[in-house]
């Protein structure tokens, strides 16, 4: 299977930087989107984190299929991952997140006390994938809007300390991808959510991908978000056809304008206006 190469050097910078500071991280936090959680793990991180304990963070869970995600839930629970559901855009998510890191690092805790230390400040590193809503999370525990937020991939560029509520002290970091994606689903999927930068892979590809997945998935969602009839449509590309007629995104002698369907898709996929929606079931 083709295998799409791709590793900007700020990445490759954001690596080394994450490798410095372990040394004095307590628990990383991995924030990965609900709707793709395995496909937004980056398994280089396995390699470069070794030992050190992680906390699986389920963000946009609003954006998610909720029958789904009870299915991650009870998947991480079996493997023993610890994990937090997170919508960190306006659900208030500090003390679970909190509680998971008291229950992760009680030993830390318990050897502070053996030895009559005070209450320790956990320092957290918070990693993830472009735009899986990493700063988003930082400032929902930290009560302040103390790192830049924003709906495109690589927005954080450089590390960044902030002190958190509840003795949290975060470490954050830009957003890191790894070098190659062994399937064209992962890349598909990464690239439909937005974590693939819109230039990498064609907008064709990753729009017929998605449609074929609502169509098969979630055929009512796609079919009330652009009044389409599915049974009336053949191929991916009528149903393409029928949206641009449906929302307008027609060019001189009504011919449609393929780049303004995909846009659109994608621009309603991403943030939600087609509905809760997954991309990836446990195996």
């Amino acid at each position: 299977m083709k295998q799409i190469q791709w590793f900007p050097g700020h990445m490759a910078k954001a690596r080394r930087l994450i490798e410095e500071k372990l040394k004095i991280i307590d628990v990383v936090y991995e924030v990965v989107d609900a709707r793709i959680p395995e496909s937004s793990k980056n398994p280089m991180m396995n390699e470069i984190l070794k030992n050190k304990d992680i906390i699986l963070i389920l963000n946009k869970s609003d954006l998610a299929d909720p029958n789904t995600t009870k299915k991650w839930i009870k998947y991480y629970t079996e493997k023993n991952i610890p994990f937090v559901v997170s919508n960190a855009l306006n659900e208030n998510i500090l003390d679970k997140v909190y509680k998971k890191t008291i229950e992760v690092l009680k030993y830390l805790h318990d050897k502070d006390l053996a030895k009559g230390m005070t209450k320790r400040k956990f320092k957290a590193m918070v990693i993830g994938v472009p735009n899986v809503g990493k700063s988003q999370f930082i400032n929902n525990l930290a009560g302040k809007n103390k790192v830049k937020t924003g709906n495109i991939p690589g927005i954080t560029k450089n590390q960044s300390f902030i002190r958190a509520k509840n003795n949290l002290l975060l470490f954050d970091n830009p957003g890191v991808l790894w070098p190659k994606f062994e399937t064209m689903e992962q890349a598909f999927r990464l690239a439909l959510l937005g974590s693939i930068k819109d230039d990498i892979l064609p907008l064709d590809e990753v729009t017929i991908f998605g449609i074929e997945y609502l169509r098969d998935h979630y055929p009512k969602a796609l079919e009330e978000k652009y009044n389409l009839d599915l049974s009336s449509l053949e191929t991916t590309i009528d149903i393409i056809d029928e949206i641009g007629r449906r929302r307008g995104a027609l060019m001189a002698g009504n011919e449609i304008d393929y780049e303004r369907v995909f846009n659109l898709f994608l621009y309603d996929l991403r943030n939600g206006a087609i509905g809760a929606l997954s991309f990836e079931k446990p195996k």
